[in-house]
């Protein structure tokens, strides 16, 4: 298997820092952080949650490599060889040895680092694992048979291969050989991958070798160039540095004579300062001690410092009488203080009851106004709702007014619908042959109900009123059968019939 394939390096990535001058700076990475680029490879930065594959165009200072958290080198080769070795149970003791060669192409970068594919050649190997039956075709032949289980391998890989090709996200995997080799060769092959491998290690390290010894060579010619310039140059140097010693000693030399002469005067002062200063520390405000130094130093006579000494006791004794007056004036003003607070301290206790009586007297008043509005509220809402009550029976009675007034208008309407009809039937003969009596035909149409019925109607007896008032005009108004005034039909005499018969009379 090639070594360290599709992902051949992977690095990982903090914050990118500020870089370039004070007024050209900006955020970009080094350019060590950028890994380098052979001609068949690219690089995957990760940048969220997305991947951008570079082809070896983006800067250190770009937004995407200054944004990515991470950056993989893919191996874009086409047809790179990948070696797979499962071992196949026989029929005897060891076992067969199935070598399938892929040849591997990366057709998706992104996909590939966004789905891991570190090891293709464990993939490939779980692809062969799950070919139904592969791991069983040398089950029942021996080591010797290695032909026949390579047929069988051969011709089961080829049809799985067609109906479910091997899958590996971003890389296209494409068996080229498959070989099969008994205990023998497998170790006859590992023996020569072994002396292969030695042979390359062998030719490497001869190499690495003639590469040093020139590397070597070079830097010893090199560093002979750089000892005969830094000789020269220490050669220059030394000349420099003695005249810049002897400037340097003139120079000092006038500077420590001035010191010295500065450093004797700064001692003198500092001496002068010390005495100063101890002097103060010493006797410090003491009137007697400063007096007793100047007695000493001969500054003052012995007279003057025993005057000085009796002015002191006597002011002394005028301080202590002043200092005891304002002791007492001090107690007395701290007990009148005393007094007028426990006087305050009383009158505040009073206002306290107080307060808190007027505050309960306050409360029963509002306690007491709560409850008279409360009743007044309740007067109002009750007052309110007879009000209600009795603007709806004004209404209610209003409205049966009305309707009994309609009522008495329709009935008044129909009787006189009814007694133009029989003054037509009188005027045209209809009537002359049949049982009429023409004096309760009269009464029934004149019969109209008076208003008190309508007042009962309009009070919530409407239904009743009405179907009475229906019903008695019906039996004062109905008349005798149509048999009676043209022919035998056994009809019930409405309006209809009576058109009906009109109209025969008239033919």
């Amino acid at each position: 298997m090639a070594e360290r394939y599709p992902l051949v390096e992977q690095r990982e990535y903090g914050l990118a820092q500020q870089r370039g001058g004070w007024l050209r700076k900006r955020t970009s990475r080094a350019d060590g952080e950028l890994p380098p680029l052979a001609a068949h490879q690219v690089r995957v930065f990760r940048v969220g949650e997305e991947y951008v594959e570079d082809h070896g165009r983006l800067r250190p200072d770009d937004g995407v490599v200054v944004a990515a958290s991470s950056v993989t080198v893919v191996d874009r080769r086409a047809s790179v060889p990948v070696v797979v070795e499962m071992r196949i149970p026989s029929a005897e003791v060891g076992d067969f040895t199935l070598r399938t060669t892929f040849h591997c192409t990366v057709t998706d970068a992104r996909a590939v680092v966004r789905d891991g594919v570190t090891d293709v050649e464990a993939l490939l190997f779980g692809y062969l694992r799950g070919i139904p039956g592969l791991a069983e075709e040398g089950g029942d032949l021996r080591i010797v048979d290695s032909a026949a289980v390579r047929r069988r391998v051969d011709a089961r890989l080829a049809a799985y291969l067609d109906m479910r090709p091997p899958v590996v996200s971003g890389l296209k995997a494409v068996p080229s050989a498959v070989d099969v080799l008994t205990p023998e060769e497998l170790a006859a092959h590992l023996k020569e991958v072994e002396e292969a491998r030695l042979a390359r290690e062998k030719e490497r390290l001869r190499d690495e070798m003639e590469q040093e010894r020139v590397r070597a060579e070079a830097d010893k010619e090199r560093l002979r160039e750089e000892i005969r310039r830094e000789e020269a140059l220490m050669k220059e140097l030394n000349r420099q540095e003695q005249e810049r010693m002897r400037t340097t000693y003139e120079r000092t030399d006038s500077a420590e004579g001035q010191e010295h002469a500065l450093g004797l005067e700064a001692q003198r002062n500092g001496f002068v300062r010390n005495q100063i200063t101890e002097d103060l520390r010493v006797i410090g405000n003491d009137p007697i001690a400063a007096d007793f130094y100047a007695n000493r130093s001969g500054d003052m006579t012995a007279g003057t410092f025993a005057e000085r000494r009796r002015e002191d006791e006597a002011g002394r004794l005028e301080r202590e009488d002043a200092l005891r007056k304002l002791e007492q004036e001090y107690l007395e003003r701290r007990a009148t203080l005393e007094r007028e607070d426990q006087e305050r301290r009383a009158a505040l206790d009073r206002d306290e009851r107080r307060y808190r009586l007027d505050r309960g007297d306050r409360i029963r008043e509002l306690t007491r106004q709560d409850r008279n509005e409360e009743a007044a509220a309740k007067r109002e809402e009750q007052a309110r709702s007879r009000a209600e009550a009795r603007e709806d029976r004004l209404r209610e009675r209003l409205e049966g007014r009305q309707d009994a007034q309609l009522l008495r208008e329709e009935q008044r309407k129909w009787a006189e619908r009814r007694i133009d009809l029989g003054k037509h039937l009188v005027n045209r003969g209809l009537v002359d042959n049949a049982a009429v009596d023409m004096g309760a035909f009269i009464n029934s149409v004149s019969e109209i109900p008076p208003y008190g019925s309508a007042q009962a109607l309009g009070q919530g007896r409407d239904e009743e009123v009405q179907k009475a008032s229906a019903e008695r005009l019906d039996k004062q108004t109905r008349r005798p059968a149509p048999t009676d005034v043209v022919d035998g039909d056994g009809d019930d005499g409405d309006d209809s019939d009576i058109g009906v018969s009109e109209a025969n009379l008239g033919d």
